[in-house]
């Protein structure tokens, strides 16, 4: 698996999988867009050469904000979103992010245990966030992404992945 920064030439298959992962993806002027800003970091996993899942947010001030991020349904649960967010976590350091935060489903359960493996808590609820069924939002931080010990989380995580793909190779 490889992650890769996502652009416009990955855009049919990131709306394929956006499609099957929410129940109300964004429309393809809308990624375009996104994939155009530049306060904006998106990236897409690809396995033999197509998309199995992507990730992406934003900086705003001193924090990342994680957008969205989502993995083909085939390939769930085989550390596809761990090393999106391994990307992700890289680069919003590398552009001055000091926290980093989301919002997940608070239905999605295995969406929150992959975010506490980073070291994200939560840190309250946005009522009928979600749309069109009104779930609501479990917001999640984690603070001072940028210093050493949050680098140690980062590295020990790195290295679970490569000896995870090391034996499955």
């Amino acid at each position: 698996m490889k992650i890769l920064k996502a652009s416009a030439n990955h855009i049919k298959e990131i709306i394929e999988i956006d499609r099957e992962a929410f129940p109300k993806p964004w429309s393809k002027k809308l990624w375009l867009k996104e994939l155009s800003r530049t306060e904006r970091s998106y990236c897409v996993a690809a396995e033999d050469g197509k998309v199995i899942g992507f990730g992406g947010g934003l900086l705003a001030g001193e924090d990342f904000h994680i957008t969205t991020i989502a993995v083909q349904e085939s390939h769930l649960s085989k550390g596809v979103a761990t090393n999106i967010m391994i990307k992700l976590l890289e680069e919003a350091i590398a552009i001055g992010a000091n926290h980093l935060t989301l919002e997940v489903r608070i239905g999605n359960l295995p969406a929150q245990a992959l975010y506490r493996k980073f070291g994200m808590a939560p840190a309250g609820i946005r009522r009928a966030y979600y749309q069109p069924d009104n779930e609501d939002a479990l917001i999640m931080w984690a603070h001072d992404i940028h210093e050493q010990p949050y680098a140690e989380i980062l590295s020990s995580i790195k290295r679970s992945q490569e000896s995870k793909e090391s034996i499955t190779s």
